[in-house]
């Protein structure tokens, strides 16, 4: 812990790497003092305090350049595995203007210029490949201003981590797949929206005929739009099953129905909120393994959906 202590301590302020043409300058800066202390030239000499000087300028001109910014990652509500997530940064400078800023997180983006006082959101794409806690690490803001000879950077403090839920994967579902009810509503399915075609939905539910937006699908509803739980059942490919349960719930939670989630003993109740959403892909996203589940916990009005 004080060896962890001392190193912070000790860790100069700035990230420091030369450029190609900053390794140019100073190959030059070296051969100019070799030669400069060998011949004693006063001309030598002064071009050689021209090229320090020019080096000190910018040296100071990119730590203005960097100093007193501002920086604060914004994430999404929900990130699934292998789907692109688009991360927010607010970048802010409260004294200075910069130009020529070089955000790096989970890749490059370039900041043309920021202006003082001024708050810029800036998006990036990222892509977590498993589902889990994946972590976030620090965020690193470097710049070459003015003169390109080398790189000079800060880093923010921002490691942590983040929740990562299953790949959605398209799963159609039986017009029934179970009801613990006694009755009260339309046995058969109605239809209750149109959304555009998806690769994988049943043939059945596709309207062919052509429309200036293209193809469209069903959405049938079964059981007079009763709650749904999804029960997930142990199988061989797990990660195929938690994928389909999270499509099945961002599903009925975009049609406005209130859904439950049944993952080996536990059960999150049925409800329509996104807070009870996001907890529900929770489970899916943390889950080891799927034994069977004991439907005797579920309430007689639920409508199962088996996984």
């Amino acid at each position: 812990m004080r060896l962890t202590s001392l190193f912070k301590y000790l860790k100069p302020p700035r990230g420091f790497r030369l450029t190609k043409a900053g390794k140019i300058f100073f190959f030059f800066l070296v051969c100019l003092i070799v030669i400069s202390l060998s011949t004693g030239n006063n001309l030598l000499y002064l071009m050689l305090a021209g090229m320090l000087a020019f080096m000190i300028v910018s040296g100071i001109e990119s730590e203005m350049n960097l100093r007193h910014v501002e920086l604060d990652r914004v994430l999404p509500t929900e990130i699934h595995a292998q789907t692109p997530a688009r991360i927010g940064y607010l970048v802010r400078n409260t004294r200075n203007g910069s130009s020529r800023l070089v955000l790096s997180d989970h890749s490059r983006m370039k900041i043309t210029e920021l202006h003082r006082q001024e708050t810029q959101l800036l998006h990036m794409d990222a892509t977590f490949h498993a589902r889990g806690r994946a972590a976030l690490g620090d965020i690193v803001v470097s710049t070459t201003y003015p003169y390109g000879l080398f790189e000079k950077s800060i880093t923010f403090s921002a490691a942590g981590e983040v929740i990562v839920f299953p790949r959605p994967l398209i799963f159609a579902t039986p017009p029934v797949s179970g009801v613990r009810d006694s009755g009260g509503g339309k046995a058969h399915d109605s239809i209750s929206h149109v959304r555009p075609y998806a690769p994988g939905d049943p043939l059945s539910t596709v309207v062919w005929k052509k429309q200036h937006l293209g193809l469209v699908s069903r959405v049938m509803e079964g059981g007079s739009g009763m709650n749904g739980v999804v029960v997930l059942l142990p199988g061989a490919d797990m990660e195929t099953k938690l994928s389909h349960a999270a499509y099945v719930i961002a599903e009925l939670h975009r049609m406005g129905r209130p859904i439950g989630l049944l993952l080996n003993n536990h059960y999150s109740g049925i409800a329509l909120s996104r807070e009870h959403k996001i907890r529900m892909l929770t489970s899916l996203a943390l889950a080891d393994t799927i034994h069977q589940p004991s439907i005797e916990t579920l309430p007689n009005e639920a409508h199962i959906i088996y996984i």
